[in-house]
This record gives C-alpha cells, sequence and structure tokens, in this order.
C-alpha cells in the first residue's frame, strides 16, 4: 500500500508533467521510481538537458532541497535543475514555485540567448 505523502508526490509529478507538456514541452518525461541513484523527478530534454525536482509538503527545506537537486543535476549530467513546489491552497501546478539558486539561473538564461557570455580570466 502506498503512503498518503508518496501518493500526494506522484500527483504532484503528474500534474507538473501534464502542465509541462501542455505548455511546450511534450518531450517531458519522469523517471521511474526504484533507482539507486536518483536523477530527479522529470526531465526536459532534448535541448540543454532540465531535471525538474518536484516537492509537496507542508513544510520547507529549501536549502536540503537544492543541495540534492545539484547533486542530481550533476547525476544525471545535465545542464540545468530548478525545484518546482507546490502552493499551499493552490491546485494549479502552473501556480507552483519554481526555485533555483540566482547563479543557476543566471546560466539558465545564458543559455536560452539571454544576457552575453561571461569572459574567461587568463
Amino acid at each position: 500500500m502506498v503512503s498518503p505523502q508518496k501518493r500526494r508526490g506522484d500527483d504532484f509529478e503528474r500534474a507538473v508533467q501534464d502542465h509541462l507538456r501542455s505548455n511546450g514541452f511534450p518531450w517531458c518525461g519522469r523517471t521511474r521510481a526504484g533507482y539507486a541513484r536518483d536523477h530527479g523527478d522529470l526531465h526536459l530534454v532534448p535541448g540543454p538537458a532540465v531535471i525538474v525536482q518536484c516537492k509537496n509538503v507542508a513544510r520547507l527545506a529549501l536549502p536540503e532541497w537544492l543541495s540534492q537537486l545539484a547533486e542530481q543535476v550533476a547525476e544525471a549530467g545535465a545542464d540545468h535543475g530548478v525545484l518546482v513546489v507546490k502552493r499551499r491552497g493552490v491546485a494549479d501546478p502552473g501556480r507552483s514555485y519554481a526555485v533555483m539558486e540566482l547563479d543557476a539561473m543566471a546560466r539558465l538564461l545564458r543559455a536560452a540567448g539571454y544576457g552575453s557570455e561571461l569572459e574567461v580570466a587568463g
């Protein structure tokens, strides 16, 4: 029997996946459960691989989650990662919080063509 917390987490992952697919990311896929190494909950590919880690819990633990996300991005060999955190009392997954470190956001925006490339110190 699946615990209520696991069921809520799985339901939220599916809702985020469906939302991303209907908003221009048809290749968004869930990782299969049971892997020894955690590669995140959702993967956005092709292109620069993006890991999406979904959280549907009452208490926020951003420092811990961001550390885990960095490990998952490295483990998966992805280019970027983002936390999607469900807002309490809000059913629409599109109104969830998207959280990442500022430097990670800057890399993502540069990869999307915003900003300019960083100069390499030499």
